[in-house]
């Protein structure tokens, strides 16, 4: 996967997040899913989630 970490202030600014890059692979799917803060990031913000396998091979893989 590849994992954007948006601060909801950029989103509440309808700021514009153009081109950008993802892995070579096709993309299957992706989930915004919010965030309230953690290390490293404190802030609140989305994750955005470009998962390059299925919602089942993933949730595999996490085994």
């Amino acid at each position: 996967s590849s994992i954007y970490m948006i601060p909801l202030k950029d989103m509440n600014a309808q700021k514009a997040f153009s081109d950008l890059k993802v892995g070579r692979e096709r993309a299957d799917h992706v989930d915004i899913v919010f965030n309230a803060g953690h290390p490293g990031v404190a802030e609140p913000h989305y994750h955005v989630i470009v998962w390059y396998v299925s919602s089942q091979r993933a949730a595999q893989l996490a085994k």
